[in-house]
């Protein structure tokens, strides 16, 4: 895994934040033990105070056509129901 980002603990997000806080890369020998990686690397992220996409990401990951690479331009549109990640 891989975090590149600007943040720290304690870190307090300014009001007018850019939206890339941090970037997460993961790899893994084949495109599952990728996946895997990534979804144990967001669920163990801890942000407090804004809004992220870690829920929409998660919920991509989850997806079977993803899974299986199967996704194209309107991937999202198609295939991930949007209104799941509203709280």
């Amino acid at each position: 895994m891989r975090v590149d980002t600007h943040a720290f603990a304690g870190y307090a997000v300014p009001p007018h934040y850019d939206s890339l806080i941090a970037k997460v890369i993961a790899w893994g020998h084949d495109r599952e033990e990728a996946i895997v990686r990534m979804q144990r690397a967001l669920r163990e992220f801890e942000i407090a105070g804004v809004h992220t996409t870690i829920p929409f990401h998660r919920q991509a990951l989850d997806n079977a056509f993803f899974r299986r690479g199967e996704f194209s331009v309107d991937f999202i549109q198609r295939r991930m129901d949007l209104a799941a990640l509203d709280d």
